[in-house]
């Protein structure tokens, strides 16, 4: 698990504080979407556009990252 964990940080140009920080804050980012989705679900005039907002934020940072460390 070690090893694969320490590639992975490799394959991405990462630290081990950087990845935690940057898996942390989009987790967050997930779970707060998560939440606004529910509602939404529930009474879908609240918050009609966190699904679309999330996907497209997502996509922003990973591709972002992506692009800066190569």
């Amino acid at each position: 698990m070690i090893k694969k964990s320490l590639q992975h940080l490799k394959e991405n140009n990462m630290s081990y504080t950087g990845h935690f920080m940057f898996a942390f804050v989009h987790g967050l980012g997930c779970i707060k979407a998560g939440t606004f989705l529910i509602i939404h679900a529930i009474v879908p005039c609240f918050f009609p556009m966190a699904g679309s907002k999330l996907v497209f934020r997502l996509n922003k940072s990973f591709t972002d990252h992506k692009n800066f460390v190569e």
